[in-house]
C-alpha cells in the first residue's frame, strides 16, 4: 500500500478517534461495568465485598414475579408509545404538508414544544393539569360530554394508559418532524401519476406515501422504542411506579432494587437485561426491514 493510501486511511481514523473515545468512555465503560456487576452479589454500601455468582442473578430475576410483571408493563408501555407516535406523527405530518395550510412555521413550533420539555416537567405538568381528577383538563372535557371522571393515576386499569398517553405526547413531535421533512421530498409528479391512474386519497397514502416513508418509519420506530423502553423520569413523577406496581417498568424496578433494597447486583442484572432485549429487538427489526427491501 502506498504512503498516500496509508495517509488517507489513518486520516479518516484520526477524525473518528475523538468520537470513538467519547463513545467508549460514555457507553462502553458503564455497559461493561453493569455486565460485571450483574454476575456478582454486590450491595450499595459494600462495593468492596463482591461475590461472583455467575448467572444466578439472572435466574433469580426470571423466577421473580415482580420482574416478569415489570417486563410485561414495559412491553405494553413501549408498544403503546410506538403505535400512538407513528399514527399521530403520520397524520399530523400529512396534514401539515398540505399546500393550503397557512402559518406552517408557527404550527410546527407549537407541535415541537412538548419535545423540548424534560420528562420530569412533562410528568409534573400532566399530573397536575391534565390527569387531576377534579379539575384536570381530561376530566373536564369528559364531563362536558357526560363521560365518567375517574382518578386516572390511582386506578390500576387506567394508570398505565395515562402514562402511555403522556409519554406519547412528549415523543410524537419527533415523529412529526421526521415525517414532515420526508413528505416534503416526495415529488409532486408521483401524486399526479397516481391520480391519473385513478387512485384515491387512501390509495395514494398506501401505495405512494407509505412506501416512500419506510426508512423514516424504521428510524422513528427504533428511536421511539428505545426511548420508551428505558423511560424512568416521566413515569416516576406521574405515578412512582404505582398503583400496585401497575406502572412499574423495568427501569423503576432496577431503581428500587439498587437504591431501596441496595442490591446493586440485581439492579445491574435488570439494567443489562434491558440492554440485551433492546439490542436484539432493534437488530431483528433492522434485519426484517432489510429482507423486505428490493434487491436486499
Amino acid at each position: 500500500m502506498s504512503s498516500s493510501g496509508i495517509n488517507r486511511f489513518t486520516r479518516g481514523w484520526l477524525f473518528m478517534l475523538p468520537g470513538l473515545i467519547a463513545l467508549v468512555a460514555i457507553v462502553g465503560v458503564p455497559l461493561v461495568t453493569a455486565a460485571r456487576y450483574s454476575l456478582h452479589e454486590v450491595f450499595l454500601y459494600r462495593f468492596q465485598q463482591q461475590i461472583f455468582v455467575g448467572l444466578e442473578n439472572y435466574e433469580r430475576a426470571l423466577n421473580d414475579p415482580l420482574f416478569l410483571n415489570s417486563l410485561r408493563v414495559t412491553t405494553l408501555f413501549t408498544l403503546g408509545n410506538v403505535a400512538i407516535c407513528l399514527v399521530m406523527g403520520l397524520l399530523i405530518a400529512f396534514l401539515m404538508s398540505g399546500k393550503r395550510i397557512r402559518f406552517k412555521t408557527t404550527w410546527m413550533a407549537l407541535f415541537l414544544l412538548p419535545f423540548v420539555m424534560t420528562p420530569v416537567v412533562v410528568g409534573i405538568t400532566w399530573r397536575l393539569f391534565f390527569w387531576q381528577p377534579e379539575f384536570g383538563v381530561i376530566n373536564q372535557l369528559g364531563g362536558f360530554f357526560g363521560l365518567p371522571q375517574p382518578n386516572w393515576l390511582i386506578e390500576r386499569e387506567l394508570a398505565l394508559w395515562a402514562t402511555i398517553v403522556t409519554n406519547a405526547w412528549h415523543l410524537t413531535p419527533l415523529a412529526i418532524l421526521v415525517f414532515y421533512a420526508a413528505l416534503t421530498t416526495i415529488p409532486d409528479e408521483l401524486y399526479e401519476a397516481a391520480r391519473i391512474d385513478g387512485a384515491g386519497p387512501f390509495a395514494i397514502i398506501w401505495n405512494v406515501v407509505l412506501p416512500m416513508l419506510r426508512p423514516h418509519i424504521l428510524f422513528v420506530t427504533i428511536i421511539i422504542m428505545t426511548s420508551a423502553f428505558r423511560e424512568f423520569d416521566m413515569i416516576w413523577t406521574l405515578t412512582g411506579g404505582g398503583p400496585g406496581r401497575a406502572t412499574t417498568v423495568m427501569s423503576i424496578l432496577a431503581y428500587n432494587r439498587g437504591i431501596a433494597a441496595q442490591d446493586m447486583g440485581m439492579a445491574n442484572t435488570i439494567a443489562f437485561t434491558m440492554f440485551i432485549i433492546m439490542a436484539v429487538v432493534a437488530w431483528l427489526y433492522i434485519m426484517l426491514y432489510r429482507t423486505k427491501e428490493p434487491g436486499a
